[in-house]
């Protein structure tokens, strides 16, 4: 635990965060080729130690067993020369084991007395080979030797239990530790072609890795660009090629999304300029009626005063009761046009009341069935700003009713729901294609745009010859400040 608490303490200091932000620097394809080539290398690194390690220790046996071997060999062959005092042949076989085995150094022949009979030696023999031979007392025995040329083994068999002398033979290491090195040098040569390859391998693996990703790479920066560029290359059914298809269905449907948004606000624009020209339009209405209507008719009424104030007076009581109904008439006429501008009883009474007047005076104007349905209504009002909003949806929707369905029959149904307020406006005529909705249709987006305001949904629901249902949902308490 001390030592995990080390190394999560050495994680935090500036050395260890500069070498991790450099590893993470580092690009994807050196990693995956780093990686690679050092697990390749550390596998060869660890084989060439175990197997170096295996050979070492097997070497000792086999070269013990192996002195021994051709120190019995000898000590059979050297029995017959000894006994018939052939010294030339014995030396002649000690030079040719010498000659033909190229691991073994010496070897030489003793008499009961430790004396020299024949050797291998070209230029003398090493007395010191003899020191300390009288312990051994003509026993098998094999021990390593220490010498300039590197370990020796030394192996001495006696001959005839030791009653003619005995043999010694010496196996250098060093032959077979050339061959141990030429086996590792070759093992060696071997890792590093398998890193070569691994290498090579990684390389490739790289480039098919990395070129969707720069590929990907790209199209986000075109992305930023508002480039909305898709990636036609075909690639590898993995999961770099599941991102591509991923990034693809992403682009479209961020292509779909900014279209949707530049129609949307080609539909803001042309809705805030007809509601622009609108307001003008009904500004010049009003002036126009209440300078060609109002203003004529007070103006006939004022006429007629004067012609009252001169004329006889028993005409006086026909006059005064012509100017009361032309008062009349236009005392209801300003009062229409009032109600059609805001009717004061959305503000006074509510929507409810406000909803049921607009209703029944839109019967009696169209002559068309019009079922109103409150559900829950009683009681409780919606936010001022909520109640303009389905006002003015339940206005529209009836206008656009009038001009365009061909309808004799309208359903209206509005329900308080908890906290939302539900509605529904349904009608029997002609529908049409949702998906041909003309542009100068202002009325629906606005519809659209007042429920969004205010954090509510509007859907529009039709076909051709079935038809047309407008439902909407919006919250009691409204989300923004009234517009009107």
């Amino acid at each position: 635990m001390a030592f995990i608490s080390k190394m999560l303490n050495a994680s935090e200091l500036p050395f260890w965060n500069k070498v991790k932000d450099a590893l993470f620097s580092v690009p994807l394809r050196y990693k995956i080729m780093g990686l690679a080539a050092g697990l390749v290398a550390l596998s060869g690194t660890v084989t060439i130690i175990k197997v170096q390690n295996i050979l070492t220790s097997n070497m000792e046996t086999l070269l013990r067993e192996k002195s021994t071997a051709v120190a019995r060999e000898l000590a059979s062959h050297s029995r017959e020369y000894i006994l018939i005092n052939d010294l030339y042949g014995l030396t002649r076989l000690l030079k040719d084991i010498v000659e033909n085995r190229s691991e073994v150094r010496y070897g030489f022949v003793v008499d009961p007395h430790y004396n020299v009979l024949a050797h291998s030696f070209s230029q003398g023999f090493p007395l010191e080979l003899l020191e300390g031979e009288q312990r051994l007392n003509f026993q098998d025995r094999t021990v390593s030797l220490n010498t300039n040329e590197g370990i020796i083994w030394d192996t001495f068999y006696p001959i005839l239990e030791g009653e003619v002398g005995g043999v010694r033979v010496g196996i250098t290491e060093a032959v077979i530790r050339q061959q141990t090195s030429v086996f590792l040098r070759s093992l060696f040569i071997h890792t590093a072609a398998v890193i070569f390859v691994a290498l090579v391998f990684s390389f490739l693996l790289t480039l098919i890795i990395t070129k969707p990703i720069k590929k990907l790479l790209e199209a986000t920066h075109s992305l930023r660009k508002g480039k909305y560029d898709i990636i036609n290359d075909k690639f590898p059914q993995d999961e770099v090629g599941d991102l591509v298809i991923a990034f693809n269905g992403m682009t479209r449907q961020l292509q779909q999304a900014e279209i949707d948004r530049k129609d949307k606000e080609q539909i803001r624009s042309d809705f805030l300029q007809r509601i622009i020209s609108t307001q003008e339009q009904e500004r010049k209405r009003v002036s126009r009626e209440l300078h060609d209507q109002t203003g004529q008719a007070l103006a006939s009424i004022m006429v007629r005063l004067n012609v009252l104030g001169k004329g006889d007076k028993t005409d006086s009581s026909d006059s005064i009761s012509s100017l009361k109904k032309s008062l009349i008439e236009e005392m209801g006429a300003i009062h229409n046009l009032a109600l059609e501008l805001r009717p004061s009883v959305l503000d006074d009474m509510g929507l409810v009341p406000a909803l049921e007047l607009y209703i029944n005076q839109f019967r009696e104007r169209y002559g068309l069935s019009v079922e109103f349905v409150k559900i829950s209504m009683e009681g409780r009002r919606a936010d001022h700003c909520v109640e303009t909003c389905i006002y003015r949806i339940i206005q529209e929707s009836l206008t656009n009713v009038v001009k365009h369905a061909k309808a004799d029959t309208i359903k209206i149904l509005l329900e308080l729901r908890q906290e939302t307020i539900r509605g529904i406006i349904e009608d029997n005529g002609s529908g049409f294609n949702l998906g041909n909705i003309p542009r100068e249709r202002l009325g629906i987006y606005g519809m659209e745009e007042r429920a969004s305001l205010l954090g509510g949904v509007l859907k529009l629901d039709s076909e051709p010859g079935q038809g047309t249902m407008v439902s909407f949902t919006i919250p009691v308490e409204g989300t923004i400040e009234c517009y009107e």
